[in-house]
Parts: structure tokens; sequence; C-alpha cells
């Protein structure tokens, strides 16, 4: 009952966090000079009188807490998160699929990255300063220092020369003509170059900073004394990674906002319809609702990895209690 109390007070504080978030973004946006339909009074195709017109549809000629208030009318009544300008589809038709897109990569590339990772980083933490380890210790600092958009330029330009990959899209253009054996096969062997781009990244930051996590907690006293009643290497290591764990736990907030925004490179490079693209295509266009909705998945996708934190950092760690 204590853990259901506290789960339940901390999703009603994420609801006035999300409200002031998205009134300061109302605030900030409305000091951006122009919005979306500006550019078109420079077209004479287009008469000012129609600009306007849909100006006042979409409330831009209003002030900024009055086009607060009007969103947050159709959301709660109406249920609508608002029309994108630039693609002419209301925002939840138009997020339904890429959003997913967008998680399935993120989601394989991380459960990749800590299935070889934290094998690797138990490893070498226990049995340090061997030769194969310096290997992996030069070859890990290099994967890390090289930015994501690099390793996805290189991924394409693999996929250009090899053929082996898909040059861009998630599926294929026949891909409504095929079974759904096929068509799982086609997703797979287009997703598959953007995950092993992302897992590339992900991975050697993943060795490296367990890797650190797990030696300084070998080195504590409470190993020492572990290893002076005779305690075997499994119950060592289990002792060690538990405590390892509560930076990481921590820290679980920011992969799960990485859900959304991590890949926007390999997004743009493969051309993957993902959310990531969209939302810097939006950006850029200055397309409000749409960037509106992108901000309140990312705080959505903070605040949950947050709450789940501290539930996991309460399971791991005796030392801390739900109140």
């Amino acid at each position: 009952m204590k853990l259901l109390k506290f789960i339940i007070k901390r999703i009603l504080t994420m609801i006035p966090v999300l409200l002031i978030t998205i009134f300061f973004f109302f605030f900030f946006m409305s000091l951006a000079p122009g919005d979306f339909f500006s550019s078109y009074y420079q077209n004479p195709e287009i008469t000012p009188e129609t600009i306007d017109y849909y100006r006042t549809q979409f409330g831009l000629d209003k002030p900024f807490y009055m086009q607060f208030l009007y969103w947050l009318k159709k959301v709660l009544i109406d249920h609508d998160l608002g029309m994108s300008f630039s693609y002419r589809q209301p925002i939840l038709e138009l997020i339904n699929t890429r959003i997913w897109n967008t998680v399935f990569l993120n989601f394989f590339s991380l459960i990749f990255s800590f299935a070889i990772a934290y094998p690797i980083a138990f490893y070498f933490s226990y049995k340090p300063n061997r030769l194969l380890e310096k290997n992996v210790n030069f070859i890990t600092l290099i994967l890390y220092s090289v930015p994501s958009f690099f390793l996805a330029l290189l991924g394409l330009l693999v996929a250009a020369k090899t053929g082996l990959f898909p040059l861009g899209g998630a599926t294929s253009e026949n891909y409504h003509l095929m079974g759904w054996g096929a068509k799982l096969l086609d997703r797979l062997h287009h997703i598959l170059l953007p995950v092993l781009i992302g897992f590339l990244g992900g991975v050697a930051g993943s060795i490296r900073s367990m890797k650190v996590l797990l030696e300084q907690e070998y080195s504590k006293p409470y190993i020492i004394a572990v290893r002076a009643k005779g305690a075997g290497k499994v119950q060592i290591i289990k002792h060690a990674f538990r405590n390892a764990l509560i930076p990481f736990i921590t820290g679980i907030s920011g992969i799960f906002s990485s859900l959304i925004g991590g890949s926007l490179f390999v997004e743009i490079i493969f051309s993957y319809p993902g959310i990531g693209r969209l939302m810097y295509d939006a950006t850029m266009r200055q397309d409000y609702y749409l960037v509106l909705t992108n901000m309140i998945i990312s705080d959505v996708l903070v605040l949950a990895g947050i709450l789940i934190s501290d539930i996991l950092l309460a399971v791991a760690d005796p030392r801390v209690r739900i109140k």
C-alpha cells in the first residue's frame, strides 16, 4: 500500500510539472520572431487575408497565454493534441507509427548494449591487467569518442558499397503486399543497421562506466570483509553488482528520455521514419503543436524514468525506503 500511494502521489505531482513546462513553452515560442505562416507572406500567390485566416484558425494571432488555454481546452475536452501545420494532419495520427519506430530502434540498441557490455565489464573488473583488457579499453575508447553522426555516415557508406542493407526507410515499397512473416523479416532487415550503429555508440560507454563502478566496489572494505569470510566469486560479484547498480538506477530517467531523442542523427542520415527526425523537421519549420507534442513525450518519459528509478532504488538498496 505504501508503494501504491507513493506511485499515485508521484503521478499527481507530474501533472502540474507538465502544465508549467507547457506554459513556459508557449511563452518562449512567443518570443521567437514570426511563426509557421510568416514565410507565406512573401509568396505573391497567397493573399495576406488567407494567411491571416489560417493564423486565426490556429490561434496564432492571440497572446501566448490564450494559445495555452486554447490548446489545453482541446486536449482535455476534445482529446486532441492539435493539427500539424506543415503536414496538415492530426498530430496523433502523425506520430502513431513514427514513435514506435523510434522506440523499437532505441530499445533494441540499449538491450544489446547492456547484454554485451555488462558481462564484459564483470569479467575485466574482476580480472584486470590483461592484454585483452587493454585492447578492449582501446576499442571502447575509440567508439566512445566517435560522434554518433560519424558512425551513422560510416554505416550508410557500408550499406551503399555492399548492398547488404537498405539505404533508408523502415519498410520496402511492396511491404503491404507481403505476408506477416515476410513483413517481419523486412522490418528486421531495415532496422538491423540503425540498431547496430546505436549499439556501437552505447556499448562503449556502458562497458567503461560499469567497469569503473565495479572496480570501485571491489576496492571497498565490505568486499575485503566478504573475501575474508571465504565467499566465492559468485557471491563477491553479486555484492559488488548490487551496489554498482545504484548509480545506474539513479540515471535511468536519462535512458528513458533517450528512447525518443537518442537516434536523431541515425534517423536523419538513414531517412528512418522516426519521431526524432519528425521533431527536428517540426522545429525547423516552427510547427508549434508538433514540437510541443515532442516536448510532452520527452517530459513524460523523464518523469516516468524518475518514478521507476525511485522504485528500483528502494528494491536494490535496503537503506532506501518508500515513504
